[in-house]
């Protein structure tokens, strides 16, 4: 409590309290809107006014009197409790102008920019007193900011007022920078704005500087490079080298062209609004139209090479505004790029709490998995709105972290906001993915706010027609970073139904298992595997592969029937297809559980494990390499070697060794020493962990063939030196080769040309 505010407030009530123009205000000796509200309005009452109001309006500037040094009475009062308000000590509250006061008022027209101007009291100045702007540095401010905004203070307050000197980039002193610009600019002071209108603009547009150049313009220019974060000298008037370097640091921030060697409008408006030249062409846009293949292009054609859209529509709402999967596949194969937005609400205060945050997450989470879109992408959860820094931290940063702790982190989390609000929560939540809504250029969050060095998208113009009939479609023009590459590929949504299935399983197997994760684990593979007919009643025989139940019963454990009718009467479905997120292959999972578990199961004592190994190769990758060259010896024509049709018949269809086999093979040992190397590992989470998590941009499955390679042999070479072996016709290759192929008649070219093949495949994946 400050006693001399205090004694202000006593005195304002006792003063004007009975009058019905003034508002009692409250005693608590702190300086407030409450107290300023009241000065106002006593200033009012003295000056006259019958309808007083909390504002400095016109009415009360064009009445306002200078008050001089050896006044006294209720006016002097009003300065003196304005000054006491505003830090300044005048020596006393005694409604006397004497030396006290007028020292004070001096010393607030020095820290206002005017260390020259007397300490009277004239209505320029009452109304900046009045107020609860602020003449001295502020903590979160910086001196260089200071200087300038005093500066401006000095040369222009004519055109607009007596603004803030407490270093902080703000709405006022932006539009303070405006009004000296159209001031600079010949506009007259009658028609000025302190904002972007067609005069402004048009006069802008005739201003190029060059290297060289001078004018009080190119002054303007630094101060604002000063605000917007820049270190540049700002003594001089005169466009020089150094400036051009900051200026073009400056436009590719914010990845604007600026002209070699000088200056332009599409700069200089940049410098000063959020969306600076709304004509500048762009790489990305964002819209609410469901896009069809027309639009697509029509995009393509206007340059496009990002694209915004929506993942949910908002309940009850009339706009369908959401994604679909066929328009996902559409834009991706076109060529452009996409990123997400999440908005079902986010346009008031009300929209931003804890609750609707879990709830918001979780939707946003279900879409984009639904639709495939892999866990290292962004999505931008939107405040559309104008918060103020207040509503900014009460409401919009507790709701974020509600989004954190929601399914949604799974996903990267971005915001779409004012630069404000963008910089707030990378401040409070080290958020570092911005989609900045600056097109809202009159918002106070983006007025004298510098952009978030983070930011990946920038939508700076709205509502633009493109296009021609069916192609015609409205966008919003937004500039892209680079940070964020947007989505370009989506893992077929198969992945996530049959991954929910899988789950499904695993938990009947831990209770029937009674919580024996390793044991639920082979419960699982042996379900996959009866599907597919490796392995089961000792005595029958598969439905697939032509291998029998006691073979695979050998290599890979007995499969437990109880467990396996368990789940097939208590899911009573089919199993969900999926895709193979690398090769687009439709995936063989009941192959990849055969491999798995062979590679996991000890066939006999440890002190033969030599021949556990061979029987682990040919009951994966090298079992398929040796049945492949049997379709070499049969299939291969007159006019082709025996290399170059195993060259050309490598995975393809219709062969003992195809792409799905392949990929089956090799995942299934990389999953099989992800579970040795972690007993307590689950199954579904090393499938997870392989299939659908991107959080290095790459699933573990797109690297399968360096990842089997380097785990299992180191290098390459490593790897061919067992190839090659595996290719000679010795004991007990020719066994498992007769085995497989019940042939004895395979030529050692076939056999060659099918290893040549494969081993010319791995190292091309290396590479």
């Amino acid at each position: 409590m400050d006693a001399m505010v205090l004694k202000v407030q006593k005195w304002l009530n006792d003063t004007y309290g009975q009058d019905s123009r003034f508002n009692r205000i409250t005693e608590d000796g702190k300086t407030g809107w409450g107290t300023i509200y009241g000065l106002r309005r006593a200033l009012q009452i003295e000056l006259g006014i019958q309808e007083t109001s909390n504002s400095f309006g016109p009415t009360t500037y064009s009445l306002c009197p200078t008050i001089a040094q050896g006044s006294e009475g209720n006016l002097v009062y009003i300065v003196q409790g304005g000054l006491w308000c505003k830090g300044y000590s005048p020596g006393g509250f005694n409604g006397y102008y004497g030396n006290g006061t007028y020292a004070a008022v001096k010393a607030l027209k020095t820290d206002a920019g005017f260390p020259t101007a007397s300490g009277n009291m004239q209505r320029d100045f009452m109304r900046a007193l009045l107020d609860m702007s602020a003449f001295t540095c502020l903590r979160q401010g910086s001196e260089a900011v200071r200087t300038i905004q005093q500066q401006l203070n000095y040369n222009y307050y004519d055109y607009y007022q007596i603004c803030p000197c407490d270093g902080l980039y703000n709405r006022d002193m932006n539009k303070m920078l405006i009004y000296a610009l159209q001031k600079e600019l010949g506009i007259p002071k009658s028609s000025a704005t302190g904002t972007w209108g067609p005069t402004t603009i048009s006069k802008c547009k005739e201003k190029s500087f060059s290297i060289g150049n001078s004018s009080p313009i190119v002054k303007l220019i630094r101060y604002a490079l000063v605000c917007n974060g820049f270190s540049v000298s700002t003594s001089s008037s005169t466009y020089d080298s150094t400036l051009d370097t900051i200026l073009k640091n400056f436009s590719n921030s914010l990845m604007i062209n600026k002209p070699t060697n000088q200056c332009n409008y599409t700069v200089i408006k940049s410098l000063l609004s959020s969306n600076g030249d709304t004509s500048r062409s762009a790489l990305g846009c964002d819209t609410a139209t469901k896009l069809t293949s027309v639009q697509i292009q029509t995009l393509k054609n206007n340059g496009y090479q990002y694209v915004g859209r929506y993942l949910t529509n908002t309940p009850n709402g009339t706009l369908d505004k959401c994604l679909t999967l066929t328009e996902i596949n559409n834009i991706l194969s076109s060529g452009l790029k996409l990123f997400l937005i999440f908005q079902e609400s986010g346009n008031s205060a009300a929209n931003f709490t804890n609750i609707i945050a879990n709830k918001n997450g979780e939707k946003a989470f279900e879409a984009a998995s639904s639709f495939g879109i892999i866990q290292n992408e962004t999505i931008y959860f939107a405040v559309d709105f104008d918060p103020t820094e207040d509503v900014i931290r009460s409401n919009v940063v507790p709701y974020f972290r509600g989004i954190l702790n929601s399914r949604a982190k799974k996903y990267k989390i971005g915001v779409y906001g004012t630069r404000n609000v963008c910089n707030i929560l990378r401040s409070e939540l080290n958020i570092s993915n911005f989609f900045v809504s600056d097109a809202s250029y009159g918002f106070s969050g983006n007025l004298g706010f510098t952009m978030p060095k983070e930011w990946s998208f920038d939508q700076f113009s709205t509502d633009i027609s493109i296009g021609t009939g069916n192609g015609q479609v409205s966008i919003d023009k937004v500039a892209v970073s680079g940070k964020d590459n947007g989505v370009t590929k989506i893992v077929t949504p198969g992945i996530n139904n049959f991954y929910n299935y899988l789950t499904s399983v695993f938990n009947l197997a831990m209770n029937y298992s009674k919580n024996d994760i390793s044991k639920s684990n082979k419960l699982v593979l042996q379900f996959f595997r009866k599907k597919g007919g490796y392995g089961g009643d000792w005595f029958g025989t598969s439905v697939s592969n032509d291998a029998s139940n006691i073979q695979w019963n050998l290599v890979a454990g007995e499969i437990d029937d109880d467990f396996c009718n368990l789940v097939k009467s208590t899911l009573d479905q089919d199993i969900p297809e999926f895709k193979d997120p690398s090769t687009d292959c439709y995936y063989d999972f009941e192959h990849l559980a055969a491999t798995l578990q062979s590679n996991m199961h000890v066939f006999i004592d440890t002190e033969n494990e030599g021949l556990d190994l061979f029987i682990d190769l040919y009951s994966g990758w090298m079992g398929d390499l040796t049945t492949f060259a049997k379709d070499i010896e049969t299939g291969k024509p007159s006019n082709k070697s025996y290399q170059e049709y195993a060259n050309e018949r490598l995975f393809q269809p219709g062969t003992s060794f195809s792409m799905e086999d392949y990929i089956a093979d090799i995942d299934g040992i990389n999953l099989a020493r992800s579970l040795l190397s972690n007993t307590s590992m689950k199954i579904t989470d090393a499938f997870y962990n392989y299939f659908m998590n991107a959080e290095n941009g790459e699933t573990y499955s797109s690297t399968r063939t360096a990842l089997w390679i380097i785990r299992t042999y180191g290098n390459y070479s490593a790897f061919k030196e067992q190839s090659d072996y595996l290719n000679q016709d010795v004991v007990p290759v020719s066994t498992f080769r007769l085995l497989l192929n019940k042939s004895s008649t395979i030529s050692k070219d076939a056999y060659t040309a099918a290893h040549n093949a494969f081993n010319d495949y791995v190292r091309s994946c290396l590479q």
